[in-house]
């Protein structure tokens, strides 16, 4: 019995892996210390590319992945051409907290515009978010089985306990501006965001129990689930999904800040940004509750006789239809109205210096942290409870080293120490190439945040490609502050 039930867990961990992934930043590190592209104002309100009047931001498209284990954790290879899948390895991996991350960040539009020593910048983009979290209840059940931790045989374990998933997709429109305090060499700039909510899923309560009958020849699973949902898709009591895009500007929305400055003093600068000072979301348009149709899940299973699955040497369809129907009825969810809630956005600190030399090296360093503290209110939205609140701080520190060719071509290259809340990777290089020629057209692709260089190994990558138009992109300079 304590092999079967090993064996159903570990099917578990593998399944949640596979599906639930997710949330770290979805900035690019490598940007902050370019020389001329605007996407450096999203990390830093006070930074703006000085040698251009005017630039158009055209459609981009950033992803950033993470995981606790990497392929070669779970599959490798056994002599030539075997292909092994081992469990137990991917487990060994693990730590106790696990958390799986993924996000996309989709630019649509933006301008900026200096005059004088005044800058504008304008930008709208979609975000989305996912985080899942393996818990160590799950990792203790894969190894021990139903025995303690003596070894002896016990009738109850329990593989789920706490919230393990969540996901968020807002639009964002931001307007900035920053100013040059030229005597001082000192430029300060602060941002305003509209957050407006697409979607919003996460898990607010979870437990499963496995529990073995006296003489150990059967189990019985307690399951309770309960999601929260909120945005401009509406679920109803059947399951059935309903999506009313009027409502991105009727509900669901909420408002963010970014503060940045920057001291340049001769070839060195200095700077500091903190970003998405905010409340969060407040998901108020079609939130529900997610549960089980009978409110709670009591499955049980004693075996199951082999010669009913087989008839006449082929699989008996009916009687494996008979066993998914069984278990399809015992998860069948459904939904209820819930009150609204706010729902925060990372909080993101950013605390850099760059150093430049021979008219057309960088070398910076940037010390980027990142809060994540969120649900915040279920109850009321005007009072948020302080004990709900749930915050992981996760941060990496980068060294970057950048060349600027011909006035039109620079290349980067960095390494970042990462920590994602559980666990610190010390090398996680990055690369990156910018290309303009005829200084109107910039190109972009910039990948950071790579745990390794070969894929199989790689536990985390943040990849950004994209294009801007760049206007009054003026000088033979070749270095440009941000």
């Amino acid at each position: 019995m304590k092999k079967r039930i090993s064996i159903a867990v570990a099917l578990v961990a593998v399944m949640t892996m596979g599906s639930a992934q997710a949330q770290y930043s979805e900035t690019n590190n490598l940007f902050y210390h370019t020389f001329r592209t605007p996407q450096s104002t999203d990390l830093n309100a006070a930074f703006f590319p000085n040698k251009t009047t005017f630039y158009l931001r055209l459609p981009g498209v950033g992803l950033q992945f993470g995981s606790p284990v990497a392929i070669e954790d779970v599959v490798y290879n056994q002599g030539d051409s075997l292909t092994v899948i081992d469990v137990n390895r991917m487990i060994d991996a693990l730590g106790r907290d696990n958390n799986i991350h993924f996000d996309a960040d989709i630019n649509l539009f933006g301008f900026g515009f200096k005059t004088g020593n005044i800058y504008v910048n304008f930008n709208s983009r979609i975000v989305a978010n996912v985080n899942a979290n393996i818990p160590g209840a799950l990792l203790d059940a894969v190894r021990q089985g139903n025995t303690d931790a003596t070894g002896n045989a016990i009738s109850t374990v329990n593989i789920l306990n706490g919230d393990i998933f969540n996901t968020t997709s807002y639009v964002e429109l931001a307007l900035g501006g920053a100013y040059h305090i030229e005597p001082i060499n000192l430029t300060v700039g602060a941002r305003a965001k509209y957050l407006l909510g697409l979607a919003n899923v996460q898990t607010d309560n979870t437990s499963a129990v496995l529990t073995t009958n006296s003489g150990f020849n059967g189990i019985r699973a307690d399951i309770y689930y309960e999601f929260l949902s909120a945005g401009v898709a509406d679920i109803d009591s059947t399951g059935k999904v309903n999506v009313n895009v009027n409502e991105i500007f009727s509900g669901n929305s909420g408002v963010a800040f970014d503060l940045g400055a920057r001291y340049d003093m001769g070839p060195f600068s200095f700077s500091f940004g903190i970003n998405d000072l905010s409340a969060g979301i407040h998901w108020n348009k079609n939130v529900k509750s997610i549960h089980p149709k009978d409110n709670h899940i009591v499955l049980n299973f004693n075996g199951q006789d082999a010669t009913t699955l087989l008839h006449g040497g082929t699989l008996n369809s009916d009687s494996l239809n008979s066993i998914y129907q069984n278990l399809i009825n015992g998860i069948r969810p459904a939904s209820s109205a819930s009150s609204d809630y706010w729902y925060s956005i990372p909080t993101k600190i950013n605390l850099g210096a760059n150093y430049n030399f021979l008219n057309k090296f960088r070398a910076g360093i940037l010390f980027h942290g990142q809060l994540d503290r969120g649900l915040l209110s279920k109850k009321n939205v005007r009072e948020i409870n302080i004990a709900e609140v749930s915050n992981t701080f996760r941060f990496n520190t980068t060294l970057s080293f950048g060349v600027n060719l011909f006035n039109w071509a620079e290349f980067i290259v960095g390494s970042s120490v990462v920590y994602d809340g559980n666990k610190i990777d010390a090398l996680n290089p990055g690369v990156g190439v910018i290309l303009t020629p005829g200084t109107v057209l910039q190109i972009y692709l910039m990948g950071d945040y790579m745990s390794s260089l070969y894929l199989v190994k790689a536990k985390d990558f943040n990849v950004k490609v994209g294009v801007n138009l760049l206007i009054g992109n003026g000088g033979s300079t070749r270095i440009a502050q941000n």
